[in-house]
């Protein structure tokens, strides 16, 4: 099995990456030489996305992402894991900051609104230098910090011309190819 196609539609949690993850790992041991992954995810969370994308760098066989809607948030991390990347011309990629969700009943001092902070800006970091990483510098570790400040929509001429797509182009699956969903 030489190809395999995958549509992943999922937020970005910890059961999603795990079932993402697995999926690549079965792929490695059916020694398959290419995996192309759409995508249209609105994100999620930081750590299970981080964790894909680490996974995917490590796979044996090369892995092609497609941005076939929407790429916001983590999912933008998890996309610049594939080692080519093109997006469909109507594909956008949305960049926000890290946020974090409070329980009803948390007393919100000094030392937990730091740590957050804290958490918050070193995701932001390493985010942005994979961002700086794989657009081959296109993408400065300031400019990919900006990104995180206001929530932005880029369209496929960014990307292209900011270094997260090798080129625009339509998504196409060959005809007889199964294609796993994760929707």
């Amino acid at each position: 099995m030489p190809e395999q196609y995958a549509l992943f539609t999922k937020a970005i949690n910890p059961a999603s990456a795990k079932e993402l993850i697995d999926f690549m790992v079965a792929q490695a041991a059916a020694k398959i030489d290419r995996l192309t992954l759409a995508i249209s995810s609105a994100g999620g969370q930081v750590p299970s996305g981080i964790a894909v994308y680490n996974l995917m760098l490590a796979m044996p066989y090369e892995v092609v992402t497609h941005n076939v809607g929407n790429v916001d948030s983590i999912t933008n991390v998890i996309f610049l894991g594939g080692r080519t990347r093109y997006t469909n011309a109507a594909g956008m990629f949305v960049f926000h900051g890290v946020g974090f969700d409070i329980t009803q009943n948390v007393r919100l001092e000094e030392k937990y609104l730091s740590e957050r902070l804290d958490s918050v800006l070193s995701d932001h970091k390493r985010m942005s230098a994979i961002i700086n990483s794989r657009t081959g510098n296109k993408l400065s570790l300031e400019q990919g910090l900006e990104l995180f400040k206001k929530q932005r929509a880029r369209d496929a001429t960014w990307a292209h011309a900011n270094g997260l797509v090798s080129s625009i182009r339509e998504f196409a699956v060959p005809a007889g190819v199964n294609v796993q969903l994760f929707t």
